[in-house]
């Protein structure tokens, strides 16, 4: 089977490009490693260069949106290489540019939708038209990272989901002692780890007051940062370490250097759709974990939201936070760890749905496909 995968190069402060990150990388690579031709064609809204690489068994290409010579190329590279399936991921733009390939080539049309793309700033540039459902409506299947946000839109078109996942040979438990020797964190610090973005309805706020009112019983307690700077969140405390943007390589090291990682997230449209990364990362790093019952984590992983117990606490509480973080640092405990989230696994489940449309009439069925 041939398939093009068009994205998004930059998501979710990411370069899916130079880190190999998340699912506009790691489901056509694992496609690519079953046998299929797979190539990956990423859409860079930040710079004017084309780039390329062959990895892991993988084409992929970067192309700069703002260069109509590119979309020409494209265009040309698509005729030709006759996709039996295109999909496209990112946003409402991607997924247009797709669709017009798809319907020109006789492919078809898989539109993956990691998140609610009509909540995205770019958006406002459809005027009121409602783009994301012209889209969901002519997808011949559409891909989506949580089941709310599946049961939301309620399309016509078949749908499958496929959660955000994680590589396990990258996250996974480590020592926590050389971690910290490696960020020159002390031994006896306390760390409370947030890794992520910082817009309000993350709830970062509420997870600085949280450790900020914890610091009389647990005095070398520390808030371990990483992510884009937003100004709702004062970073300058000194109870908080913040180290700016991290690659995602790194990732592992700052997770399990942490006591405790926390999911503050607020209740809100956009977060309560979502399927944020980070969070299969934090369970299959095993280290304790203290959320928020944001459908964020709690939709997308009611097994382990149900053992959290105590260290689940209401949204938008920094005094319950605080309660569910003290329990964790007092009584460490662990979750499940959710195995069914490694990339190869949902890519696989992904590419049986695949193999299944491809292999379908052209009327489309109502429903989810599997």
């Amino acid at each position: 089977m041939r398939i093009l995968f068009l994205g998004k190069r930059h998501y979710t402060n990411k370069d899916a490009f130079a880190e190999k990150f998340g699912r506009i990388y790691q489901l056509p690579r694992f496609w690519a490693a079953a046998g299929h031709e797979v190539r990956l064609r990423l859409f860079d809204y930040r710079s004017l260069g084309k780039e390329s690489a062959t990895a892991d068994g993988l084409s992929v290409l970067s192309l700069p949106i703002a260069n109509p010579a590119c979309l020409l190329e494209l265009r040309n590279e698509v005729a030709r290489f006759r996709p039996d399936i295109l999909v496209a991921s990112g946003d409402c733009f991607v997924g247009l540019i797709s669709l017009r390939l798809a319907r020109a080539t006789g492919a078809r049309f898989v539109f993956d939708v990691y998140d609610d793309y009509a909540k995205f700033g770019g958006y406002r540039a459809f005027l009121g038209w409602n783009a994301l459902g012209f889209l969901l409506q002519r997808a011949d299947l559409v891909l989506y990272a949580s089941r709310a946000l599946a049961e939301q839109h309620r399309a016509r078109s078949p749908w499958h989901l496929a959660p955000n996942g994680v590589d396990p040979e990258q996250f996974h438990p480590m020592a926590i002692g050389p971690c910290r020797n490696l960020l020159g964190i002390d031994g006896t610090t306390r760390i409370v780890g947030y890794f992520g973005g910082m817009e309000p309805d993350r709830g970062v706020q509420d997870l600085s007051a949280a450790v900020a009112s914890l610091a009389q019983k647990w005095p070398s307690i520390r808030l371990l940062i990483c992510g884009k700077r937003n100004d709702v969140v004062d970073l300058d405390k000194p109870w908080i370490d913040y180290r700016g943007m991290v690659a995602h390589a790194q990732m592992p090291s700052y997770i399990n250097a942490c006591d405790v990682v926390a999911v503050p997230y607020r209740r809100s449209q956009f977060m309560d759709m979502g399927a944020s990364c980070k969070i299969a990362e934090f369970l299959l790093c095993r280290r304790p974990l203290a959320s928020t019952d944001s459908p964020n984590f709690a939709s997308n992983f009611p097994i382990q939201a149900a053992q959290l117990g105590a260290a689940l606490c209401r949204s938008e509480d920094a005094t319950d936070l605080a309660r569910a973080i003290d329990f964790q640092l007092s009584h460490p405990m662990l979750v499940d760890a959710p195995t069914e989230y490694a990339w190869s696994e949902i890519a696989g489940r992904t590419l049986e749905t695949l193999l299944t449309l491809q292999g379908t009439a052209g009327s489309k069925g109502n429903g989810k496909i599997a």
